[in-house]
């Protein structure tokens, strides 16, 4: 559509075509009266077939102007549509041009006729829902109506004066990349039946908007109207004002047709830097919080897109977002009216602030149960697959679906099952090349549906051409469970690092199995680090001094019993959250580093972890250092050495711990997750960085513990060998603690946890070890789909299907 320029500090007016029939001239001069405000204002320069001067041309005159319009006015009346001149040139070029992108056409209804049939029918016209000028008590209301209607039109074609700033203009080209990567190119141009698209036929549905006008203009409650075959979804979307309600029925396409639509917003967006950024939000999980749906959009912005709130926040108070709500039937029944209302709370606070595009997708049935309706201008449902489409369709095989097309011409059942373009898929993908006997026939619509999904199912685990590596029973079993727990918590995309202590079987025991195998997990783990570490550093320097082979015996022995006493002690004391959070990115605050009471929790294991471990090494170092100098340390001196090395240990460990408080780690978008448990993978090695970095702190700072060791060689008069051991068990100590007490917490944790979930969900058979492996399984076999590093069932019936079945 045509914008305004500016020209120094002035805009060009919007050029305005006014096509009519010369019957209704008065009623032309009646409108122009009332559009006189916005000709004063510089918003139009309008033009009709009267201002021909005489001797022009008159036939290229009108073209002239017709092209140049960025508006175009049909004036309906019956002597319009009578008019050969206005319905079949003028008429028809303007609807060219409003396909084009080219003009804008709003159809004003000046007296009663039957234009409801009429190739513009499918236009927003004024007035609002179609009742004639002339039908109005006060006419001048009705032009009032007309008037306003377009001042809003014009006014949402304004370009801002200024353009956006470079970083927000980079904010915004990285969303709109987000949200083409994950929807279009990860989900639309992979969907079940894009290979073999149909035409959807699209219908008015005035029954399911609530429109304030309902009660006043009886004319309202009107039947639902079929819009032309050829209205393509951006065309419904333009007329209804960017507010549109899109109902059908499972499996009709409601979501191809919300992102068929988000592609070309995404388009405009990208050409145009001021348009709204289309945004695709599920809403399923709203009835998590169930907030205020622009605080909702704006966490949504940041847990699935990774936009920062503060910018998402800004995006919403301004009015640059576009949100396209997916999945309203997926909200808890419970909770669907609350959802509504909330959708009309942010609509009407939207439109105290000026237009706000909106648009909302749900099932039918879903929907027209709920006692609340959503306040937008207009709504659309997809009417089934006509008789002709489905045949053309079949026909297109050839051959191989002969079967299917004898089978739906013999049963009205699964001929009504064939009339959604998901299900007609299914039907192909299930019954290539058999016969009509392997049909199965139901006694019911809802019978037939689930026969056939089983017997798609069945198909899918029967293909050849894939390696078969899982029976049929576990392939069942595992999705029915997946599916179930997707149901249960409200998602429809399972990524397998987000699982969850609650997606274990709801029993108590399962749930203190899980704590006991997380801590004996992060015991182990500690204790093979301590002991390997600790092990290595004494037994080798001190084998220096009495030979490499006691050496490493009395290293494996002090790092045995360091690890042991150290990991019991982490493991035990480790406090675990009862959600798993995986660290994905390294983040680092001053401010976090200056809030001294968040290290309460480390500084106890730190210190407890400190005297365990440090207490076996250095007893066991310096009691065969006594043995070695026949003696000569005191006991007494010996355990206050001991205590020593303990108290040092702990301290280098406490400021490593206080110096690296600075650092964390958060969760990384789920869309910039490209491979299967990617999430844990860089969980383990964030732990492993940031432990590194706190060894290498702690064992920095206990070296300056070797002032304290040089006053032992003037006690003990020890060997520089036995001092160079001993300030390398005061860095090995502090530094393995540190590096456990910070590395743990920031990944290392986390990985744990989600080990012993797996291998507790493994050992109850509901799921494979190699689960990333059996989800690629399932995808080869197109009963999931992968997007990223995620996965989502190739339809929400297919998901409803699995999540029925008992889990066997």
């Amino acid at each position: 559509m045509r914008m305004y320029k500016l020209q120094g500090n002035k805009r060009t007016p919007l050029s305005v075509f006014i096509s009519y029939a010369h019957e209704d001239e008065l009623l032309r001069q009646q409108l122009e009266d009332h559009l006189s405000l916005l000709r004063r204002q510089g918003l139009i320069a309008d033009w009709h077939d009267r201002q021909i001067m005489p001797g022009a041309a008159w036939a290229q005159e009108i073209d002239e102007h017709l092209e140049a319009a960025s508006i175009i006015l049909l004036l309906i009346s019956a002597d319009f549509l009578a008019s050969d001149y206005c319905y079949e040139i003028e008429m028809q070029r303007a609807l060219e041009y409003h396909k084009r992108g080219k003009a804008r056409v709003i159809p004003i209804i000046l007296r009663p006729c039957d234009w409801r049939k009429s190739p513009f029918a499918y236009l927003q016209c004024l007035p609002r829902d179609g009742k004639a000028v002339t039908t109005w008590q006060n006419s001048d209301e009705a032009f009032l109506t007309v008037a306003q209607g377009l001042r809003q039109v014009i006014e949402q074609q304004q370009i801002p004066l200024r353009p956006l700033p470079e970083e927000e203009r980079k904010n915004r080209t990285a969303l709109i990349k987000r949200v083409r990567t994950i929807w279009i190119e990860g989900l639309l141009e992979h969907s079940l039946h894009e290979a073999a698209r149909l035409e959807l036929r699209l219908q008015e549905q005035p029954d399911a908007s609530a429109n304030p006008w309902r009660l006043q203009v009886q004319e309202l409650d009107r039947p639902p109207q079929p819009l032309p075959p050829d209205t393509s979804i951006v065309q419904v979307y333009d007329e209804a004002d960017s507010e549109l309600l899109i109902l059908g029925e499972p499996g009709a396409g409601k979501t191809t047709l919300l992102l068929e639509l988000a592609r070309t917003l995404l388009d405009r967006a990208e050409a145009d830097e001021h348009h709204r950024i289309p945004v695709v939000f599920n809403l399923s999980s709203w009835a998590e919080k169930r907030s205020l749906l622009a605080e909702w959009l704006v966490e949504e912005l940041w847990t699935k897109y990774r936009v920062p709130r503060k910018i998402g926040q800004s995006w919403m108070d301004s009015g640059q977002l576009l949100p396209l709500l997916d999945g309203l039937d997926e909200v808890a029944e419970e909770a669907r009216s609350g959802c509504v209302q909330t959708i009309n709370a942010y609509y009407q606070h939207r439109l105290e602030q000026g237009p706000g595009p909106l648009v909302v997708c749900c099932r039918s049935q879903e929907y027209m149960a709920l006692a609340t309706r959503i306040t937008l201008h207009q709504a659309v449902s997809i009417q089934p697959l006509m008789d002709e489409q489905i045949e053309h369709y079949l026909q297109s095989a050839g051959k191989q679906l002969e079967a299917v097309q004898a089978a739906i011409h013999k049963d009205p059942i699964l001929r009504e099952f064939a009339t959604t373009p998901l299900m007609l898929s299914i039907l192909v993908l299930t019954y290539q090349g058999k016969s009509i006997e392997d049909l199965v026939i139901g006694t019911s619509l809802e019978d037939q549906r689930r026969r056939v999904l089983t017997a798609y199912v069945q198909r899918m685990l029967q293909r050849r051409s894939i390696e078969t590596r899982y029976t049929r029973d576990q392939t069942t079993r595992w999705l029915a469970w997946l599916a179930w727990q997707l149901v249960q918590h409200n998602q429809t995309q399972f990524y397998i690092e987000r699982m969850q202590p609650d997606w274990l079987p709801d029993s108590r025991l399962h749930r203190r199995y899980y704590g006991i195998v997380v801590r004996l997990g992060i015991g182990l783990t500690a204790g093979l680090i301590i002991c390997f570490s600790i092990g290595m550093a004494t037994g080798l320097l001190y084998g220096i001094l009495v030979g490499l082979f006691v050496g490493l015996a009395w290293g494996l022995v002090g790092g045995l019993t360091s690890g042991l006493a150290g990991g019991l002690a982490i493991g035990l004391m480790s406090q675990l959250k009862p959600q798993i959070q995986p660290a994905e990115v390294v983040d680092w605050s001053w401010r976090r580093l200056v809030k001294i009471g968040q290290l309460k929790n480390r500084l106890v294991i730190a210190i407890g972890s400190s005297i365990l471990i440090s207490l076996p090494s250095s007893l066991i170092i310096l009691w065969s250092s006594r043995r070695e100098s026949g003696g000569e340390i005191p006991l007494p001196l010996l355990f206050a050495i001991v205590i020593g090395i303990a108290v040092i240990t702990a301290v280098g460990t406490v400021l490593a711990n206080g110096l690296t408080s600075g650092v964390s780690s958060k969760i990384e978008d789920e869309r910039n997750l490209t491979r299967p448990n990617q999430g844990i993978r860089r969980s383990a090695r964030t732990s492993i960085l940031i432990g590194l970095v706190g060894s290498l702190i702690g064992g920095i700072v206990s070296v300056a513990a070797f002032i304290s060791i040089l006053l032992l060689q003037i006690v003990t008069s020890a060997s520089f060998i036995l001092l160079l051991c001993l300030m390398l068990l005061f860095a090995s100590l502090s530094g393995t603690i540190s590096g456990l007490v910070i590395g743990l917490p920031n990944g290392g944790v986390a990985c744990i946890q989600h080990i012993a979930l797996r291998l507790l969900l493994w050992r109850s058979g509901l799921m494979a070890w190699n689960y990333p492996g059996f989800l690629d399984y399932a995808a080869e076999r197109i009963l999931l789909r992968k997007v990223g590093g995620g996965y989502i069932f190739v339809h929400r019936l297919l998901q409803d299907y699995f999540a029925s079945l008992p889990l066997l």
